[in-house]
């Protein structure tokens, strides 16, 4: 028998034709179904509230006059961030604290508030960018100032909104 016949043959039988008794047997291929690992879905975290610490820190320079000082200091500090679903990162913040306070033979205690603000990136437990965030707030600073020069070192906690990347 030839291939043409064969061929003709296997398509009678998908049809339901009868046969003749000399036909050839007929096989029909099954196809295989294979299987596929199910993929794990990708999980990202949500836009949600965060807060940020660490330690701000700056020097500058107060003047005492009259038994009063005051000056401005730039504080700078980088806060770590630990978010929903295992995003983190740490995120740079700056600000001024304006100082104020009363002296005596050019030393005292000088308080005021800092605002404080900055924005970085998180990122997942996979390594990779999460989204971004922003924080904000304000820090108050109570300092003793001996001589003109002031160190800060301050402990802050700053909250934030994380933004997740689509």
């Amino acid at each position: 028998m030839t291939n043409i016949a064969a061929a003709v043959a296997l398509m009678a039988a998908q049809i339901g034709a009868p046969l003749p008794a000399e036909a050839p047997a007929v096989v029909v291929p099954v196809t295989s179904a294979k299987l596929v690992p199910a993929k794990k879905p990708v999980v990202t975290a949500a836009s949600s509230y965060v807060s940020g610490t660490g330690y701000v820190s700056g020097s500058g320079f107060v003047h005492c006059s009259s038994g009063w000082m005051s000056g401005s200091i730039n504080l700078n500090g980088n806060l770590t961030v630990n978010g929903a679903d295992g995003v983190r990162g740490t995120v740079p913040v700056n600000g001024w604290v304006h100082l104020s306070g009363s002296c005596q033979n050019g030393g005292g205690f000088a308080n005021g508030s800092a605002s404080l603000n900055g924005w970085g990136t998180l990122y997942g437990r996979d390594g990779r960018r999460a989204g971004s965030v922003r924080l904000d707030g304000t820090v108050f600073v109570n300092q003793h100032v001996s001589g003109q020069h002031v160190f800060i070192n301050q402990y802050a906690n700053l909250s934030g909104w994380f933004t997740p990347e689509n």
